[in-house]
């Protein structure tokens, strides 16, 4: 059925737990650029879309709120879903609504509230460098329909409101006066119109508010501010001589051009005129406002007997001109099967659980380590949403898993990563295959991040050798062998140096699920070309290309995070001489509270540093940063780069070369693969041939220290048990 509803109907059916989000839904994904053109366009009277509802039931799907990212609010019996349109109307609650509640409520809200709806949104009518749209010149205003939502878009306001700063005026926090003395009710409605009209904004998030009670609105205490002031300031004009009094009155009050200043109740007249410009402009700013909600909205409104073809509707409507993912169409699939929990929900509660480390994937560690983790720790979920990489190569794994049996490689093809494929998946397996989908790539981010120096999944270069990872790491037999672990990684490090991924990653990924499984049950060595490439494939990793050496080849992204999470992964000493701080990315990862002085104790962070300065051998007219931003400088080149501590970092900023390179004598010891090397260059050295001197060094360090690892790792052996 094809209808239309007013805005403001949408909102309160919603406030009433009547329009209600199917829990198949996509979160909230509009960012602040698209919600602002969405709403200069509703601020010019434009038709902005249609909306499609589904009648149904309280119970006929898991359900969650407009705008907010949990499940937990009174809902109707009677429910009308809404299948397309979450984006606009989302946005549009979000603006005109106050969703962050006030001070007693608002930290509960600001949680719950997708992270992309946290503004308050306002409307600048003080700009007066533009097209003086909403007539506060003169206090006329009469119309928008002449003017383009780019226009209005130039008059539009947003406020970001964050846990910090809670003392700004817009924020729901905000609750004293200058003075400091508490305020509650209309006295703080009016002190914050105060703050607001001082700005020239009209806060768009009491619109909902003022239309649908009855009490003074914040919105009509700061239009009657605004209005007053602008009084003011044109009876300052006329006096003056800039303005007219005739012109500026005549509208509201035509008689003014026969009255003359000596009559009786001139000056009273005069004030009424006043008066009423300011009242007339308020009045219609007012039902301008009000107007924006009561623009009616074409709706597409299903009966309840479509319910059994509502995701089927979904996955429609999706697939064509709409941009929604894969992931959004198997998890509305996944909706026909009716459970407590979505999909997307079990994803993240089991993404943001603890797992036991086994032992062999802690073989390695150096020092003591925590056995639980959770793999949030690792960026797969962030602001309860799933991280693109865990999204996109959860969907690769499930089809994986869903089309073949484990372990067997028949028809094992590209197409199996493929959307096609993926959307053939069958409800019933999505529910079957999730959990240990999940569990595998969790295994594979504790790998990641304990044997690889990834701090955060989404610095993992290729995303693609994630899939590998899980897919051998699904059996809890090669989650327990120390030589199924020590492959792996023998794997990973000769695949990302030498070169392997660089292209064709799709069907690289899937020959590699095949040939390491195979590896890992008793097969040959298939990766032994791979090692041999190590640092070493022409026009991507080897030493001429590291060095910055091919002017038309630039060094891969790969490569140089590669160098410094490998650098990570071996647990290297910080460069913090008088203290033994080892560096790893699990607790790079949680922030870790470290004691660099027995007066410093601080978050653990990293940063990307020169190993030998960059200042070191400047010449008149040079600068650092100059040669920073010269990608193509050798000293910008990976073998000069390392991981430190940004504690050591701004330490050794302050010292002179020479005491630098002293802190340098000792770094062989501390894990960098550093040559013990002579940092001083020779007097019959180019200064290119020196930095090529002490770079190659790195390199050679580098190649012999990352060979002899995978060597032996290769040739690990299952301890026996007695």
């Amino acid at each position: 059925m094809d209808t239309t509803k007013k805005i403001n109907k949408l909102f309160l059916e919603n406030s009433e737990g009547k329009l209600v989000l199917p829990n198949f839904q996509r979160g909230f994904e509009w960012k602040v650029e698209e919600q602002k053109k969405l709403l200069s366009s509703i601020l010019a009277l434009l038709p902005i879309g249609s909306i499609l509802l589904l009648e149904g039931q309280k119970n006929d799907f898991a359900t969650r709120q407009l705008c907010y990212n949990d499940d937990e609010f009174e809902q109707n019996d009677e429910c009308l879903y809404l299948l397309d349109g979450q984006q606009r109307t989302s946005t549009l609650r979000a603006i005109f609504s106050n969703l962050l509640g006030n001070k007693s409520d608002w930290e509960e809200k600001y949680d719950k509230l997708y992270k992309g709806l946290r503004y308050r949104w306002f409307v600048d009518v003080k700009k007066l460098d533009s097209e003086d749209i909403f007539g506060y010149e003169n206090l006329m205003f009469e119309s928008i329909i002449q003017y383009e939502p780019g226009q209005l878009y130039e008059n539009i306001v947003e406020k970001k409101i964050t846990k910090q700063n809670k003392s700004d005026w817009f924020h729901p926090h905000f609750h004293k006066d200058e003075l400091g003395t508490p305020l509650t009710g209309h006295r703080l409605k009016n002190e914050i119109a105060k703050r607001a009209s001082e700005e020239g904004l009209i806060p768009l998030y009491d619109i909902f508010n003022a239309v649908n009670n009855r009490e003074k609105s914040l919105l009509e205490y700061t239009l009657e501010r605004l209005a007053n002031e602008r009084v003011i300031r044109l009876q300052s004009d006329v006096k003056d001589g800039h303005k007219s009094i005739v012109e500026l009155l005549g509208q509201v009050f035509p008689e003014i051009e026969d009255l003359s200043a000596s009559e009786v109740g001139y000056e009273e007249s005069i004030r009424f005129a006043w008066s009423t410009l300011a009242t007339d402009w308020k009045k219609d700013m007012f039902n301008y406002l009000k107007g924006v909600l009561d623009q009616e909205m074409h709706v597409i409104q299903l009966p309840a007997n479509e319910i059994s073809r509502a995701t089927a509707i979904y996955e429609s409507i999706n697939k064509g001109g709409v941009s929604l993912n894969t992931y959004d169409l198997i998890v509305a699939k996944a909706a026909r099967i009716r459970t407590e929990r979505t999909v997307t929900q079990k994803i993240i509660e089991e993404l943001q659980g603890e797992i036991r480390l086994s032992e062999s994937l802690l073989d390695t560690i150096k020092g003591p380590v925590e056995s639980t983790w959770s793999s949030v720790n690792m960026g797969t979920v962030e602001d309860n949403k799933l991280a693109n990489p865990i999204r996109d190569q959860y969907l690769n794994l499930l089809s994986i898993f869903s089309h073949t049996n484990y372990g067997n490689f028949e028809g094992f093809r590209i197409e199996l990563i493929k959307k096609e494929k993926q959307l053939e998946i069958r409800p019933e397996k999505i529910h079957e295959n999730t959990d240990f989908t999940i569990k595998a790539l969790i295994r594979a981010c504790g790998f990641l991040q304990y044997r690889c120096g990834i701090v955060n999944i989404k610095e993992l270069n290729y995303k693609l050798m994630l899939i590998p990872i899980a897919y051998v790491l699904k059996s809890d037999e090669t989650w327990a062998s120390k030589s199924s672990i020590a492959k792996i990684e023998y794997w990973y490090w000769s695949s990302l140096f030498g070169g392997s991924y660089r292209e064709k990653q799709g069907q690289r990924c899937i020959e590699d699920i095949e040939k390491l499984y195979l590896w890992l049950n008793g097969a040959e060595n298939p990766f032994e070309v791979r090692y041999s490439r190590i640092l070493n494939n022409e026009g991507y990793s080897n030493l001429d290309v590291l060095l910055n050496q091919v002017s038309d080849i630039t060094i891969p992204a790969a490569i140089h995070s590669g160098i410094l999470e490998y650098v990570l992964s071996t647990q290297p000493k910080d460069f913090f001489p008088n203290k033994d701080i080892f560096l790893n990315a699990w607790d790079i990862a949680i922030k870790k509270e470290t004691s660099f002085t027995d007066n410093v104790t601080r978050t653990l962070k990293i940063e990307d540093h020169h190993i030998y300065p960059l200042g070191a051998d400047l010449t008149i007219g040079q600068s650092t940063k100059k040669i920073r931003n010269n990608t193509k400088h050798i000293l910008n080149s990976p073998l000069n780069r390392t991981y430190i501590s940004d504690y050591s970092n701004s330490s050794i900023r302050d010292k002179l070369p020479e005491q630098y390179f002293e802190v340098l004598s000792d770094v062989t010891s501390w894990g960098h693969s550093i040559n013990n090397t002579q940092w001083q260059k020779n007097a019959t050295e180019s200064l290119e041939d020196f930095h090529k001197r002490l770079l190659t060094s790195r390199y050679n360090k580098l190649l012999e220290n990352i060979k002899i690892e995978l060597s032996n790792l290769k040739n690990l052996r299952e301890p026996q048990m007695l």
